[in-house]
């Protein structure tokens, strides 16, 4: 005998074998129970007769084929859309028509300053440059479209460039003298003086002549400034804010050529009255080469508002008479939002007032009576950031609008084929 080895002659040894196999067995067995049968599989039903060829649609023929063409519409093929055109590979940060309608120009975070030839549709790109290792975030065009002022990001300078001597660098460069970012640059149409707006509480708004010589500045009084706007005869100033009254300064006004503020689209008091907005203006536009013109001539501006609401007014006051503007027009935000842009044609009586929000998408309504002219959704026009009439016929039509959208895409609309 050895410790620890099996001994066939022990009792004990031969039931703790027993008990094994015993053990060993049931297990078996359970396993084996629980295992299921298959399962008889059901005859498929019976297949029904295949409908006949001549009751079935074909795409592209009768009511069915136009429903099926509809829906496989893509977004961005608008009926009322003109056309489409990108040439940044980033972010645009702003877009502007020249004086004369043949051009238009974009500036964008991929530091490109690209000027459209609009002489045909989709236009085409005149010119194409990387001026600055910065990136502009505004520009705008002398009266005879020969020259482009931009605004840029990090220096805050503003430089003036012969458009189609721009590689040769900057005829004219000197600081804003803003520290904070820029938010808007415009060339009075007369060539006079060049506005620069950043996004400051005070002082926000600097006034320059083309050569760089500083004429001036503007307080809106407000915290927040949206954007700053030209007449076209170079004599007013406005500025959009997140006053309900949208202010205008008058350029050389007095016995010694100053700015002075001469008007207000107001909601407070005045020819407004209670017809005026009730929250911050966003957008201000009169029409002509930038998004606001304000002279006795057009004889209208626009406004839009976070109380929902864009607003039609009468410009045509004798305001050295302390005459107030006079609100004609309201017309409301589909779903009664925040209007973010307004824009109005370049004409004395203007046929269309343009409106954008976040909810409604872009919108045209007819003057004077306000009707919902043309609603075209979000998902075509993408989130837009600027939009601005033509200041002459487009591709042979007369009130061309222009929106740019985050998606870096232009897009040209007409409200009526």
């Amino acid at each position: 005998k050895f410790p620890g080895f099996y001994n066939p002659n022990e009792p004990a040894t031969m039931l703790a074998l027993i008990g094994v196999v015993v053990a060993l067995l049931a297990v078996i067995a359970g396993w084996f129970m629980t295992q299921k049968k298959p399962e008889k599989v059901a005859a498929p039903p019976p297949k029904e007769d295949p409908e006949p060829e001549e009751k079935k649609s074909k795409p592209g023929k009768g009511a069915a084929g136009l429903a099926a063409k509809k829906k496989e519409t893509k977004p961005g093929s608008h009926p009322n859309m003109l056309c489409a055109f990108k040439g940044h590979t980033g972010d645009v940060t702003d877009f502007k028509f020249a004086p004369s309608g043949k051009l238009a120009g974009t500036v964008g975070e991929d530091r490109k300053v690209i000027v459209w030839d609009l002489k045909k549709l989709p236009p085409t790109q005149a010119q194409n440059l990387s001026p600055e290792l910065d990136h502009g975030v505004a520009l705008a065009f002398s009266p005879d479209d020969k020259y482009v002022a931009v605004a840029f990001h990090r220096s805050k300078d503003i430089k003036v460039y012969e458009r189609k001597q721009a590689k040769e660098g900057a005829r004219v460069s000197f600081p804003s003298g803003h520290s904070r970012d820029i938010i808007a640059l415009e060339w009075a149409p007369g060539g006079r003086y060049i506005v620069v707006c950043c996004d400051g509480a005070k002082d926000n708004i600097r006034v320059f002549k083309p050569s760089g010589e500083f004429i001036g500045t503007i307080n809106p009084g407000a915290l927040e400034t949206y954007g700053i706007v030209v007449s076209p005869d170079s004599r007013f100033i406005t500025a959009a804010t997140m006053q309900c009254d949208a202010k205008v300064w008058e350029v050389g006004a007095g016995k010694d050529g100053g700015i002075a503020k001469v008007m207000e689209l107001t909601g407070r008091s005045g020819g407004g009255g209670a017809k005026g907005h009730s929250a911050a203006i966003h957008s201000v536009d009169f029409g002509g080469t930038t998004p606001a013109v304000l002279n006795s001539e057009t004889k209208f501006a626009a406004t839009a508002s976070k109380d929902g609401s864009a607003k039609l007014w009468n410009i045509g006051v004798r305001y050295q008479f302390n005459e107030d503007p006079k609100c004609t027009m309201t017309v409301d935000s589909a779903d009664g939002k925040a209007v973010r842009h307004v824009a109005l044609p370049a004409s004395e009586s203007p046929l269309w007032l343009a409106t954008f929000s976040n909810s409604a998408g872009l919108c045209f309504f007819s003057a004077p009576d306000g009707a919902l002219a043309l609603q075209v959704p979000l998902s075509e026009t993408g989130d837009v950031i600027k939009m601005r009439f033509c200041p002459a016929a487009l591709g042979g039509h007369a009130d061309v609008l222009a929106t740019v959208s985050s998606d870096g895409k232009s897009r040209l609309w007409v409200p009526k084929l």
